[in-house]
């Protein structure tokens, strides 16, 4: 017996194996996706499919037609690795134009929350819904417990969060508008159900949110005086406006003021519930504020400043987390929060990728989150200086606001 042979035969059969079981799981998904797509279709306004590569994810944006509470609907994929293993969810975003304030986040019970629960561990209480099926296998947490337990004394809606395999968390966040977020398993009832979950919720806050709006008076635009001499070309406006329409499959609303052919402002409304409001300033730079009302004040302001000390050459990226904090000169009053914004690697690594930027600064004061930057007026600044703001946003709230 040639043993070299054998094993060699061997190792091949477990790579066609697992050559045949990659192709299979790829054409599921696409399957799924394909059936996702179909279902939001006849519900749809507009609907848009793009089929990810080898690098990059499916995703499906959808516009609902006026019927629904919910008015956009994002499905995308992502990857959460278990050591040496992965797998592959489907994370589901909606959005309904107007909002109230609530937080609500639901989870399915890990052996250890059930353990914890048993022996009396558990930190903070869970909301309660009436059902003791659906308390015994979801965890609840909110800081808007009235309005959880509205929703959680709903049979359809129990049933519609019942039905979504492998819940991971199913979030609901509200201020200007209502967001929500469910991260299920990969498959079309699933995806289904969570999109229903998500309108009955709206249809039950729909009177929350008219008898309680979130209005954001500060967030007004500001009216800027049309200079008579154009300082931007009609040739880089244009390729503004290119990368301005990319930022549409990813934003709710997009306003060109005055026009769309000739604007010196551009207002954009986010999809997701990281920030309410954006305004891009078109000038002799690129001015970006942005602006979030919180739910509750901060006990004490907070001013974050950050400016550019030097940039990298184009042909190479900052790499480590000293080189990007080499980059730039950090200030702050407060030596807790300097210390953790120097440790803010990916939104340090964010800056580093904006052209030209001058300063960057982050303002925590009342009920207020404000962000604003000054770079270069250049088309590639657009969409990087947009993922900065968003990542900005989520950073103070995660960090200073928890």
């Amino acid at each position: 017996m040639q043993f070299p042979g054998f094993f060699f035969t061997l190792w091949l059969f477990f790579l066609i194996l697992v050559i045949m079981l990659i192709v299979e799981e790829s054409r599921r998904r696409r399957e799924t996706l394909q059936k996702i797509y179909s279902w939001l279709r006849q519900r749809s306004k507009t609907i848009h499919y793009e089929e990810g590569g080898f690098l990059e994810h499916s995703k499906i944006v959808a516009e609902l037609k006026p019927e629904w509470q919910l008015e956009r609907v994002e499905v995308t994929e992502f990857t959460v690795s278990y050591g040496k293993h992965s797998k592959t969810y489907l994370r589901v975003l909606g959005m309904s134009e107007e909002g109230t304030f609530v937080n609500i986040t639901i989870r399915y019970r890990s052996i250890f929350d059930v353990i914890a629960l048993g022996l009396g561990l558990a930190k903070v209480k869970d909301i309660s819904s009436g059902d003791p099926l659906f308390d015994k296998n979801y965890k609840v947490k909110s800081g808007t417990p009235e309005i959880a337990i509205k929703l959680l004394r709903d049979s359809q809606f129990r049933d519609y969060v019942s039905a979504i395999r492998d819940l991971r968390k199913f979030e609901i966040r509200g201020g200007k508008h209502l967001h929500f977020v469910t991260e299920c398993e990969y498959d079309t009832p699933s995806v289904v159900n969570a999109i229903l979950a998500m309108e009955k919720a709206a249809e039950i806050l729909a009177p929350e949110v008219k008898a309680r709006p979130v209005i954001v008076e500060s967030a007004k635009p500001i009216v800027l005086k049309v200079e008579p001499e154009r300082i931007v070309t009609p040739e880089i406006l244009s390729n503004l406006r290119k990368e301005f329409e990319k930022l549409s499959m990813y934003v709710s609303k997009l306003k060109f003021e005055p026009s769309k052919e000739h604007f010196t402002r551009v207002i954009v409304t986010p999809l997701l519930s990281e920030i309410d409001y954006v305004q891009y300033r078109v000038d002799k730079k690129l001015v970006v504020e942005a602006l979030d009302n919180l739910e509750k004040a901060v006990e004490k302001p907070i001013t974050i400043e950050i400016y550019t000390k030097e940039t990298l050459p184009p042909s190479r990226q900052a790499i480590s987390i000293d080189e990007v904090k080499n980059l730039f000169d950090i200030k702050c009053e407060d030596a807790e929060v300097l210390k953790r914004v120097s440790e803010a690697y990916v939104l340090l690594d964010y800056l580093s990728k904006i052209k030209k930027l001058s300063v960057f600064s982050i303002r925590l004061h009342e009920t207020t989150l404000e962000v604003r930057l000054e770079c270069s007026v250049s088309p590639e600044n657009i969409g990087r200086a947009y993922e900065a703001v968003k990542e900005a946003a989520w950073w103070t709230k995660f960090n200073l606001l928890i």
